[in-house]
């Protein structure tokens, strides 16, 4: 501070302390902050039990489409997909029928049991999409590919007895 006058000096000096003073009480909340932040929080409630009259949580209900169905009944005998002969398998997301694999994507629902409902298909290494029109009555499903003239009628196959799916264990 050669050349300074004394009371630059001082000014200086002030000033330099008072940089200091702040840096370290940034620095100090910083860290304050980050262990603030980084402390596991503790829930300060228990959470209730739930009231005994309170109903309990049912999953909702498949659809009606859902289930193992054959052209003709005798065909329940054999493994969904399995054959020629062989019934197909419908579930919430997927359809399984003779040589082909498809992924349901959007379904939407009619009135008196009808559906459509979009497919992801894979048929012998081709892809493709398409929608089929489904059509419950009790158990009956009508089944129309979006387009066409003709419809395949199934009957419900009866969940004892059916062999499972091929690629699935036995």
């Amino acid at each position: 501070m050669v050349g300074l006058r004394r009371d630059e000096k001082m000014i200086t000096l002030r000033s330099v302390s008072a940089f200091c003073a702040f840096a370290l009480l940034a620095a100090c909340g910083d860290a304050e902050e980050r262990a603030v932040r980084e402390a596991p929080v503790e829930p300060t409630v228990e959470p209730a039990a739930p009231a005994e009259d309170a109903a309990p949580m049912i999953p909702p209900a498949a659809p009606v489409y859902v289930g193992v169905w054959a052209a003709e009944a005798d065909w329940c005998e054999n493994a969904p997909g399995s054959g020629e002969n062989a019934p197909i398998a419908i579930t919430e997301g997927e359809f399984l029928g003779y040589e082909n694999r498809c992924l349901i994507g959007q379904v939407e629902e009619g009135t008196e049991g009808g559906y459509l409902v979009a497919l992801a298909c894979e048929s012998e290494g081709v892809e493709r999409t398409e929608v089929l029109e489904l059509d419950v009555d009790g158990e009956m499903l009508r089944m129309k590919r979006e387009g066409a003239d003709d419809e395949t009628v199934f009957v419900r196959c009866p969940e004892e007895g059916v062999p499972p799916a091929e690629g699935e264990g036995n």
